[in-house]
């Protein structure tokens, strides 16, 4: 996947430039490169999608092969949040999403393979939540006003409540330990 997002970045550079000089060679390796670029992803398409999972032997089995297991002695720490699962390894992290009348049976099966859960809780309090993003609302209020109004000593203020609010409420609605 990070080999497709490498290639997608190397089209959107060379392509506009091959677009723009014209030159043959050039362009055919544009779209070649475009073309490696979509069998890379066609060939990452079976980590997305619906794949069964099944706990034993001290691994945890992703889709009907054994090369996508996850052994418990790699697993440093996993975390549940309703219906949303991370397990973090130490070469990579995987992300498990159900539906949610199917959320305890995913947080059973992932306890039965790895043990108890990383608890993670909010960094910031609902008050604190709340206030952080009344200032990015009023922010967001003050430099629409201010635009509108064609006053730009408002949106001296106004840009700056936007960005603080929205980053302190950032900040304040991650989980951690």
């Amino acid at each position: 996947m990070r080999l497709g997002q490498l290639l997608a970045f190397g089209c959107l550079a060379i392509g506009p430039i091959a677009r723009r000089l014209m030159i043959g060679p050039l362009l055919a390796g544009a779209g070649a490169l475009l073309a490696v670029t979509l069998i890379v992803f066609w060939s990452a398409r079976r980590s997305f999608g619906k794949l069964p999972l099944t706990a034993g032997g001290g691994r945890l089995r992703i889709g009907d092969d054994d090369n996508g297991a996850i052994r418990r002695v790699d697993v440093t720490a996993w975390t549940i949040d309703g219906p949303s699962a991370r397990v973090y390894t130490r070469s990579a992290g995987w992300r498990f999403k159900v539906s949610a009348e199917d959320a305890a049976a995913l947080r059973t099966l992932l306890a039965g393979a790895f043990g108890a859960p990383l608890v993670l809780r909010r960094r910031g309090t609902k008050r604190a939540r709340m206030i952080a993003a009344m200032v990015a609302t009023a922010g967001a209020v003050v430099t629409a006003t201010a635009i509108a109004l064609e006053t730009p000593p408002l949106v001296v203020v106004g840009v700056p409540a936007l960005v603080f609010g929205l980053a302190v409420l950032g900040a304040l609605s991650q989980k951690v330990r």
